[in-house]
């Protein structure tokens, strides 16, 4: 089973970092992007099906929405998640794309050794900063796989969800969109991801309506309507059961911080 990470998959400066001497991550995904330093040691990396391994001082950077999993064995590596508003002029043209390891010059790899590569969340405005550097390194120094190499059954599926929430989506209707017999492709979702279809749905529906209820602006019906519910008692239904409340008592808590 493919676990899906809500916690990893808000936004609203949504961000978490640690330092692993061992590590067992499974496969999984989230909708925030991922990025691994190896300090000391290697690190075993899949993404999408594509598996490498990092030796110190190189770098993977992981894009939202990619099925991955992490071994480290010994040594350091660390590994940040954050959400895409920290880099949003990157994310606009570069959100899907999935890049190689790469190293970053010796002046820039100091600098981010010093003020991102360690575990808690530096300011802000720093941390916005150092992780353009390695938006920066990773253009001029990683290799860009074609979308042909990302084509695999998981990624296709996810991002498939992800670009239509809010129309009525139904396996159907994926199947057909993605070139699957019906039955052959509900056979491979649950073999991939062996959860009730609905409900997978619903989770990419929850963690887009986090992300829209951080804004003000945004009324609660708008939301609804965007993120495909349907209805506000849908809604508040579904919403409710991720994380145990309404979505205004989490706007209302969001919007304190």
């Amino acid at each position: 089973m493919i676990q899906h990470q809500i916690s990893n998959s808000l936004g609203n400066y949504n961000y978490n970092a640690y330092i692993y001497k061992t590590a067992l991550w499974p496969p999984h995904f989230h909708g925030n992007y991922e990025l691994i330093y190896v300090f000391s040691g290697t690190a075993e990396v899949s993404v999408n099906g594509v598996s490498d391994t990092l030796h110190p001082g190189e770098l993977l950077f992981i894009p939202p929405h990619s099925v991955h999993s992490l071994t480290v064995d010994e040594g350091e590596t660390w590994v940040g998640v954050f959400s895409e508003d920290f880099i949003s002029a990157y994310a606009q043209n570069n959100k899907y794309a999935r890049y190689s390891k790469f190293r970053c010059s010796e002046d820039v790899e100091d600098t981010l050794k010093k003020f991102l590569f360690f575990e808690g969340t530096p300011e802000r405005y720093l941390c916005i900063s150092c992780l353009y550097m390695v938006c920066s390194e990773c253009l001029k120094n990683a290799v860009c796989h074609t979308s042909e190499q990302n084509s695999n059954f998981v990624y296709s599926v996810v991002t498939y969800i992800y670009a239509n929430l809010n129309t009525d989506i139904t396996m159907k209707g994926i199947a057909d969109s993605l070139n699957y017999e019906y039955h052959y492709f509900s056979a491979l979702f649950n073999q991939y991801f062996s959860i009730h279809f609905k409900g997978f749905i619903n989770m990419f529906r929850f963690e887009k309506a986090c992300s829209l209820l951080s804004d003000s602006a945004n009324t609660v019906t708008y939301v609804a309507e965007c993120c495909g519910f349907g209805s506000i008692r849908n809604f508040n239904r579904v919403f409710k059961k991720f994380c145990g409340c309404t979505p205004m008592e989490y706007r209302k808590k969001q919007l304190k911080k």
